[in-house]
C-alpha cells in the first residue's frame, strides 16, 4: 500500500510531537569520539551561528521558496547531527523534504515545531556547557 500526502503529513505531526528526545549527551560524545570539551566547542558554535540558520528557514517558509527551504533545512540537519538522534534533526529533515517535494502546505506548523524545539536544544546544550 502506497503512503499518500495526508499519511506523510500525519506521520510528521506525530513524529515532532512523540519524540521527546532534546539531546542525548550519551549519543553525542559517542559521535563525537567521546571529546567532551569538543562537543561543548561544537555546542557553542551551534548556539552562536542558530539565529542566522533560523531565519534563513523562516525567510524561506514565509516567501514559499521550497529550494530556499531545502537548502537551509538541510544545512540545520547536519549542524544538529553533532548532537545525536533528537527532534530538531527531526523537524528540519522533514522540513527539507518539503521543499524538495515542493510540499509547504504543512510548513508553518513544521517551522513552529522547529521554533519550540531548537529553544528546547538551545537549553539543553547550554546546561551541557555548564556542566563540569
Amino acid at each position: 500500500m502506497k503512503a499518500n500526502s495526508n499519511d506523510i503529513a500525519d506521520y510528521r505531526k506525530q513524529m515532532w510531537v512523540n519524540d521527546e528526545t532534546v539531546f542525548d549527551k550519551n549519543a553525542a560524545l559517542e559521535i563525537n569520539a567521546n571529546e567532551e570539551e569538543f562537543l561543548k566547542e561544537l555546542a557553542e558554535m551551534f548556539i552562536y551561528g542558530l539565529p542566522e540558520e533560523m531565519s534563513s528557514i523562516k525567510k524561506a517558509v514565509h516567501s514559499r521558496d521550497n529550494n530556499a527551504l531545502e537548502k537551509s533545512a538541510h544545512k540545520l540537519k547536519g549542524a544538529v547531527a553533532n548532537f545525536g538522534n533528537n527532534t530538531v534533526f527531526k523537524v528540519a529533515l522533514s522540513l527539507e523534504m518539503m521543499g524538495k517535494e515542493n510540499r509547504l502546505e504543512d510548513v508553518e506548523e513544521a517551522y513552529g515545531a522547529l521554533t519550540k524545539e531548537t529553544v528546547r536544544l538551545v537549553n539543553a546544550l547550554r546546561n551541557f556547557i555548564k556542566s563540569r
